[in-house]
């Protein structure tokens, strides 16, 4: 069960989105506070920096893409 952090770590990623999209474009962050606790290019190496930095489970700490310009994903 989430808690009530992490829903607000939610909601300031998403209201932060461009000036995220801008300093971290198609990366991976981590989330804890209203920080940026992790980074990365996939979603492990983001959790492992995050860990490092907080030492809190990374259950705990939103991982959210950030992604920059038009992507296109299809199904072949």
């Amino acid at each position: 069960l989430e808690s009530k952090r992490y829903f607000e770590d939610m909601m300031w990623t998403e209201e932060n989105q461009p000036e995220l999209a801008e300093k971290y474009p198609n990366m991976w962050v981590a989330i804890y506070g209203k920080k940026i606790v992790g980074v990365g290019k996939s979603i492990s190496e983001a959790e492992a920096e995050a860990k490092k930095n907080t030492g809190i489970d990374t259950k705990e700490i939103p991982v959210v893409f950030i992604e920059h310009g038009a992507h296109i994903y299809w199904d072949e």
